[in-house]
């Protein structure tokens, strides 16, 4: 921090955090009853003048990114052998900060730095060190979702640039995040940007990044020619088409990823659409059993279906099937045959009716006499 706590007339509070070329800090501005995000090139780097013309394309190139997902810088300048750029300061925290998300604010997340990224390639800048800490998360404000804002274009270029300040053979990345391409200092365009964020959007989901190894030569090696691992395997919950996406998006040939961070965003939505909410174990089928009349009868239907909700679309359709799958057998009572009378129970018959006739007769005249 500057001895008298200033630097171009911003009165410096309190340090923010600290990369590989500087320092930022959260400071006064010296004029505007407002905070800014006071980023200082370390001193002792002065000297580098690649350090020092990086620092200043940053400040270039972010802030001709008029985009309400990225930073807004306000001005730079040099104080002494202090370059500074003074940008937006966004209340909050990062994403690194946060630890492991529940999935749909992961999913948000990813989508809103996806379109930051869109806006930036169309313009013609490669952020090229996407990584959880770039991601800044601002309180929300009543009503309101949190802000998601991309910070960070300190190794950002132009990819038509045909100079780049990264000279062959150095690398400034994050290796956690890179893609093949950058690892191997081939040259690159925007699915740089999208491998780099699908390796975030996983480390948002699980807690960690996909190749994770305490020697950097086997995470250059995993990025090089691993498959991602099945995202699927660590949080079992999650859409089984992420791994999928995922799959996709780090491919290790540029040509077989998403034409796009958005293409890639929107198919992470389409998968907790196709799959919403929590992913249960598979429902067996209900098996075949006669009940109780009180128990109605219990058919199998199959594998069970969602409920559909009164008034959707389907909903007479389904309960109409319904009443008629369900509706209890009526008893039917088997068809009486004709009674055939043998012979001699004929004969019976005909004494039995012959004796009661002549009873009839006898009671008549019995009654007249």
């Amino acid at each position: 921090m500057p001895e008298n706590g200033l630097i171009a007339g911003y009165a410096i509070e309190r340090q923010l955090g600290r990369g590989g070329m500087g320092t930022v800090y959260l400071a006064r501005h010296p004029r505007l009853p407002r905070s800014v995000a006071l980023k200082l090139l370390d001193e002792q780097m002065f000297g580098d003048e690649e350090a020092r013309a990086r620092f200043a394309r940053e400040a270039d190139l972010a802030a001709r990114l008029d985009h309400p997902n990225i930073v807004g810088v306000f001005d730079r300048g040099v104080e002494g052998r202090r370059p500074w750029i003074a940008m937006q300061y966004v209340h909050g925290t990062d994403a690194a900060a946060v630890g492991v998300f529940e999935p749909f604010r992961a999913m948000r997340v990813v989508s809103e730095v996806a379109a930051a990224l869109d806006f930036a390639h169309s313009h013609g800048v490669l952020h090229r060190d996407i990584k959880p800490a770039n991601i800044l998360l601002g309180a929300p404000l009543p009503g309101q979702p949190e802000r998601v804002v991309l910070a960070d274009f300190g190794i950002a270029r132009l990819h038509i640039d045909k100079n780049p300040l990264t000279q062959t053979g150095s690398f400034t990345a994050t290796l956690a995040y890179a893609a093949p391409e950058q690892l191997a200092a081939l040259p690159l365009d925007p699915r740089c940007d999208q491998y780099s964020l699908a390796c975030t959007f996983f480390a948002l989901l699980t807690g960690r990044s996909p190749f994770e190894a305490t020697n950097p030569v086997a995470v250059i090696q995993a990025h090089m020619s691993a498959a991602t691992p099945s995202i699927v395997g660590v949080r079992p919950e999650l859409p089984s088409q992420l791994d999928a996406v995922l799959a996709r998006a780090t491919a290790k040939r540029p040509a077989d990823r998403f034409d796009s961070c958005g293409e890639f965003a929107s198919a992470v939505s389409q998968a907790f659409l196709a799959e919403p909410g929590p992913v249960a174990a598979p429902r067996q089928a209900v098996p075949s059993v006669v009940t109780t009349v009180a128990d109605r009868r219990t058919v199998d239907r199959g594998p069970v279906r969602p409920p559909v909700v009164k008034g959707a679309p389907g909903w007479a359709a389904l309960t109409a099937r319904r009443q008629v799958d369900e509706v209890e057998p009526v008893p039917t009572v088997p068809a009486r045959r004709p009674v055939r009378l043998q012979p001699r129970q004929l004969l019976i018959l005909f004494y039995v009716s012959l004796l009661v006739i002549l009873c009839i007769l006898v009671f008549t005249d019995v009654t007249n006499w």
